[in-house]
């Protein structure tokens, strides 16, 4: 959600930052703007609308000028789409220049105390407090008036900030929200996320909170808020910029599902050995925590990572002698229950930035739970603030609609459900022999599950093309994955996408099963295979067109459904990943056909940093 870069050197700052700009296009936008600094003047351009508009307004008249300077792609959480409402915002007399991800709290209360001082703001966005209280507050001294007024400010947000009166400098600030300082030759780089950055540095840094990155002519330095000095420890980016071309696809989210064999691999690797399961940083922490101490467990997610807790939590009620709780990210802070050091709380997220989710471990953390991370970054806060990290290795997932982060995410869920059985001796650890063989073989399933499904679903989706109405159904295990099923569909095809347990349809849903209407049953559960039979039975007596997954040899679901799809029969836990393989291509196909852009489905954003 929202994407900020920043440059600083000798090369042209109008290419530099378009460039980055675009490297951060599958974060969410809907307008794009720059701020860039000839030593003289600051020059603004904004567009509403697409990297490309912007890039378009700078051919016709370019800042050729200028070595230094902001950029923005803007997610509107406050105020419409809009140049105005774009960034960079400044102040009336164009003294401060700001870019911003995240969001003010308490913007209401800062813009009545700046009306009062005689200040008329022109935007709708929280925002546009920032370069006012700067003017406001002006000491003289660029550092110090931003020393001023941060502490005024209450959220989750990273600011880049450009003066009038000192347009050699550029100040960026990171709390609670990524931003990262990159380090080349005799120049520097901020931007949101490390992409946006590969073909410039291997050498970044993490802003962390009370810290300010200082970028000037001669160079990047680090302080604290009080103006004390830091030695920035430099990290060396591993990610290949190779891993974020789409090669011979022709969009990021099919290249990611086409990915997810090599991605669960990587999640296993080194994990799975001989005898069982094997969790270094899980083994680290449970030397901290009495895992017999543990009451209950809730597992927090959003989205897709909610569906793969879901999961989670099925898996690790059959294992451990537990109580396990999912909650939405979003209503956790509102609706959760008793925690306390009793309570083992996991939190899920691709990005490791997802602010309702970050809200959900904070909350967590002042009741005194011990918290395990699930997601695919170590240097994002997620990973960071939980007491343990576990990561999948996916890789980079560009496309907004999460697919090998779903899978990786559900893999992880099941080592950390071994190894918790392997500690505590739990009523499934029996299983345990046959459920590590079936991880085993999980890459080449789903490997099989991409050959086997691609180009039946691709058949499929022409027939969805002209329905506005779907429904997934499945019994189990089979319900989540129809839950994220929907969810993808809804995401990149804009379907009505609808999912119900099988047995639940005929207390209401029934009604609305009219001829053709087109329904996916999912029946991967062998132990619930016949009661989804009848379930699909009484849906197609209402004359519905229901595609059938099922696994190889599974006749008695053939038979009924007007067009079946196989995929690989595997131990039960494992099907949903399994299962999850056509629900996506079906949704990718499902898009594209409609000739939607996958990549990018409107008003949707791949970084969630606003609650």
């Amino acid at each position: 959600m929202s994407g900020i870069v920043g440059y600083m050197g000798q090369r042209s700052a109008q290419s530099i930052l378009l460039d980055c700009l675009k490297r951060l296009d599958y974060r969410g936008y809907d307008s794009a703007g720059v701020a860039i600094s000839d030593l003289q003047h600051i020059n603004v351009r904004k567009e509403k609308g697409r990297i490309e508009d912007l890039e378009a307004s700078l051919i016709l008249e370019p800042i050729t000028q200028g070595n230094l300077g902001i950029g923005h792609t803007r997610w509107a959480s406050h105020g419409t789409p809009s140049a105005l409402n774009s960034h960079p915002l400044s102040d009336p007399n164009g003294r401060f220049f700001v870019v911003h991800n995240g969001i003010i709290e308490n913007y209401h209360q800062l813009k009545k105390v700046l009306g009062e001082n005689g200040y008329i703001l022109k935007t709708d966005t929280d925002t546009e407090v920032i370069p006012y209280l700067l003017a406001h507050y002006d000491t003289g001294n660029f550092e110090e008036t931003v020393r001023q007024v941060i502490p005024l400010l209450k959220g989750a947000f990273a600011l880049a900030i450009m003066s009038a009166f000192e347009p050699h400098t550029i100040i960026a600030i990171s709390q609670d929200n990524p931003l990262i300082l990159g380090f080349g030759h005799e120049e520097s780089f901020l931007s949101s996320d490390i992409p946006a950055l590969l073909s410039y540095t291997k050498e970044i840094y993490p802003i962390k909170n009370g810290e300010m990155a200082i970028l000037t002519q001669d160079r990047a330095i680090v302080k604290k808020m009080s103006g004390e000095g830091v030695e920035p420890r430099k990290i060396s980016i591993r990610l290949d910029k190779e891993e974020i071309h789409l090669k011979e696809h022709d969009h990021y989210m099919l290249k990611e599902i086409m990915e997810q064999p090599q991605a669960i691999q990587r999640t296993l690797d080194k994990r799975l050995t001989k005898d069982g399961v094997r969790l270094p940083e899980v083994d680290a922490f449970l030397q901290a925590h009495d895992l017999s101490s543990f009451k209950k467990i809730v597992i927090v997610g959003s989205g897709t990572s909610y569906h793969s807790g879901i999961i989670g939590k099925k898996v690790l009620e059959q294992l451990l002698d537990l109580p396990v709780e999912v909650a939405i990210s979003s209503e956790f802070s509102c609706e959760h229950g008793i925690l306390d050091k009793h309570t083992l709380v996991i939190v899920i997220s691709q990005s490791g930035e997802t602010a309702d989710t970050l809200s959900a471990l904070k909350e967590a953390q002042e009741y005194g739970c011990p918290t395990i991370a699930i997601t695919n970054n170590p240097r994002r806060n997620i990973a960071r603030k939980a007491d343990c990290s576990i990561f999948t290795h996916a890789g980079p997932e560009l496309a907004v609609a999460a697919t090998k982060a779903y899978t990786t995410h559900i893999t992880a869920l099941l080592l950390l459900a071994i190894v918790l059985t392997q500690k505590t001796e739990g009523p499934g650890r029996r299983q345990l022999p046959e459920f590590i063989e079936a991880l085993r073989q999980l890459p080449e399933d789903v490997e099989k599950s991409l050959i086997m499904t691609q180009d039946a679903i691709d058949q499929f989706a022409q027939v969805t093309n002209d329905q506005g109405h779907l429904f997934l159904i499945g019994r189990g295990l089979d319900y989540v994955l129809a839950l994220e099923g929907a969810l993808k569909l809804q995401e990149v095809a804009y379907l009505h996408a609808d999912a119900y347990a099988s047995g639940e349809m005929k207390h209401g849903t029934m009604a609305l099963i009219t001829p053709g209407v087109p329904v996916i049953a999912l029946a991967t559960q062998e132990a619930l295979r016949e009661k989804a039979v009848s379930n699909i039975r009484e849906i197609k007596a209402r004359d519905a067109f229901v595609v059938g997954v099922t696994t190889i040899g599974d006749d008695a679901v053939a038979e009924i459904v007007d067009e079946v799809l196989y995929i690989p029969q595997a131990h039960p836990f494992i099907m949903p990943i399994i299962a999850a393989i056509p629900l996506q291509l079906l949704a990718y196909y499902a898009g594209t056909v409609r000739g939607y852009n996958v990549d990018r489905p409107r008003n949707l954003a791949k970084s969630l940093t606003v609650e």
